[in-house]
C-alpha cells in the first residue's frame, strides 16, 4: 500500500516520545520513534522507522475491515509500551466501543477521516480479552452521553484507561498509529 505524504505527515509516524513517566510529548520533524522509559530501568532507546510502519501496512489484508498490526513492544520496566497500526474500512454495522482496564491509547490519523466518539458511558458491556493486540482486559459496548469529533491527517487523541471510545463513522477507509502504553499490574 503506498501512502501519501501530506504537510501533516513529515516525520509523521514518529512525531511521539515517552520519557520518563510515559507521558506523550510531542514533536514536529521527527523520523523515528524514540521510546525511553524511567531512568532507573532503561538502558536503551527503541526506534520503529517509517520502513517498518510502511512494511505493516502492506501486510495488510485488502478486505478486511478491521487490521490491528502490533509492530514493537517495549517493556520500559515501569511500563510496557506497543506501537501498532491500524486500518479500519467502513461496514454496515457500527464499531461497538471499547473501555481498557489498563491501557492508554494515544492514536494518530495517517490517512483517511471519521467521526470518533470518546467518553460518556459504555452501556450494555461485554468483556473482551484483547491481550493479543496489546490492549489487554478490555470491555465492549455502546456509548451513551459521548463526545463526537471529526478526526483527520495528522490529528491525535489520548485516551486514558476507563474511557470508553470508537469511530462512529468512517468517510472511507482510515488508518492510523497507535501507541498503547500499559500500566503494571496491581
Amino acid at each position: 500500500m503506498q501512502m501519501r505524504r501530506s504537510r501533516f505527515m513529515t516525520g509523521l509516524y514518529l512525531q511521539t516520545a515517552l520519557v520518563v513517566a510515559a507521558a506523550p510529548i510531542w514533536c514536529s520533524g521527527l523520523t523515528s520513534l524514540l521510546f525511553a522509559g524511567p531512568a532507573t530501568n532503561a538502558t536503551t532507546a527503541t526506534y520503529v522507522t517509517t520502513g517498518e510502519i510502511d512494511a505493516a501496512l502492506r501486510q495488510m489484508p485488502p478486505t478486511s475491515t478491521t487490521y490491528d498490526k502490533p509492530i514493537k513492544t517495549v517493556d520500559t520496566g515501569a511500563y510496557k509500551v506497543t506501537i501498532v497500526v491500524l486500518r479500519r474500512i467502513p461496514s454496515k454495522t457500527a464499531d461497538s466501543a471499547l473501555v481498557h482496564d489498563r491501557v492508554t491509547e494515544v492514536y494518530q490519523i495517517l490517512t483517511g477521516a471519521g467521526m470518533f466518539e470518546t467518553g460518556g458511558v459504555l452501556v450494555d458491556g461485554q468483556p473482551v480479552d484483547l491481550t493479543s493486540e496489546a490492549a489487554g482486559p478490555s470491555v465492549r459496548g455502546t456509548i451513551q452521553g459521548g463526545e463526537i469529533r471529526r478526526m483527520g491527517p495528522g490529528d491525535v487523541v489520548v485516551i486514558p484507561p476507563g474511557v470508553p471510545h470508537r469511530f462512529s463513522k468512517l468517510e472511507g477507509t482510515i488508518t492510523y498509529l497507535v501507541t498503547r502504553i500499559e500500566a503494571p499490574r496491581p
